[in-house]
């Protein structure tokens, strides 16, 4: 399916950058546009995080035929993010991961066990003033 068919089956208003297109949003539009991503054809690629003034900025990258789609959402730190698992089962170790680095929490998602820290290590060891 083509990029621009796509996106406007995701809905939005999409941004065209030398790496791709990227379309803020808001959570509660998160699974909504995933799912739409899935039928499309699109290839999930990964979830990054990145705190960013107080806060977290995500941002959720799929391939279509050699273009990046992505969505990007600004939270607040102790916000609970959508899991995708349910959509894409490799989602699981990003979202791991994200809990380990960021304390970032998943709604829809029965248990988060750590992937890269030790059962019983505090989430978030790379979070501003936190020591590692």
């Amino acid at each position: 399916m083509m990029t621009e068919i796509l996106r406007e089956r995701c809905g939005g208003e999409w941004v065209r950058r030398l790496d791709g297109w990227w379309r803020c949003l808001a959570l509660e539009e998160v699974v909504p546009a995933a799912r739409a991503l899935k039928e499309g054809g699109a290839r999930f690629a990964t979830l990054l995080v990145r705190p960013v003034d107080g806060g977290l900025q995500v941002s959720w990258h799929w391939d279509l035929g050699g273009t990046l789609l992505s969505l990007r959402a600004t939270v607040a730190g102790d916000a609970v993010l959508p899991s995708l698992g349910d959509l894409w089962p490799c989602t699981d170790w990003a979202e791991r991961e994200a809990r380990d680095y960021y304390a970032v929490s998943f709604s829809g998602r029965e248990t988060t066990p750590p992937l890269m820290l030790r059962e019983g290590d505090a989430p978030g060891v790379l979070l501003p003033g936190r020591n590692a």
